[in-house]
């Protein structure tokens, strides 16, 4: 139960990192591939999460809060959660809140990208393609709302 609990949070903390929306990927690989070479390395990854956390980061404390999470996604027009994952940006933090604080700080959530990262590269080149982002999301997405 525990093990099945763990695999679910990492897919909910891998969905923070990249841009999680469901949708068109190619939008979302645009917006990381900083030298438009059509793949994304683990440094353009890191550097979209980063943006992502900053963004999110309203009071700019260092850390992410789940209202300040809801707060950015509201802003950016998914706070029904239809367009991205199934559970509560509380349990989205905790999946990733390492020391148990209740927040993300950058090093948690810059940890939850390079998981994300790693899992999406279904072939162990440094690079994620469209396909791999896309699948990586789906199966996160899966994950989540089946509760594995």
């Amino acid at each position: 139960m525990k093990r099945n609990l763990m695999n679910l949070a990492l897919g909910a903390a891998m969905m923070l990192p990249a841009f999680a929306m469901a949708g068109d990927h190619s939008a979302k690989m645009d917006k990381m591939d900083a030298n438009n070479d059509g793949v994304v390395t683990s440094a353009e990854h890191a550097a979209g999460a980063q943006q992502m956390f900053t963004a999110m980061d309203a009071n700019k404390d260092g850390y992410v809060t789940a209202a300040e999470m809801d707060a950015h996604w509201a802003a950016k027009g998914a706070g029904d959660k239809a367009d991205r994952m199934k559970m509560s940006s509380a349990d989205e933090i905790k999946a990733i809140d390492t020391d148990g604080d209740g927040r993300i700080s950058s090093a948690e959530h810059a940890a939850g990208s390079a998981k994300m990262f790693a899992k999406m590269d279904a072939n162990s080149d440094g690079k994620l393609t469209a396909a791999e982002m896309q699948a990586g999301h789906d199966k996160a997405a899966k994950q989540a709302s089946s509760g594995m």
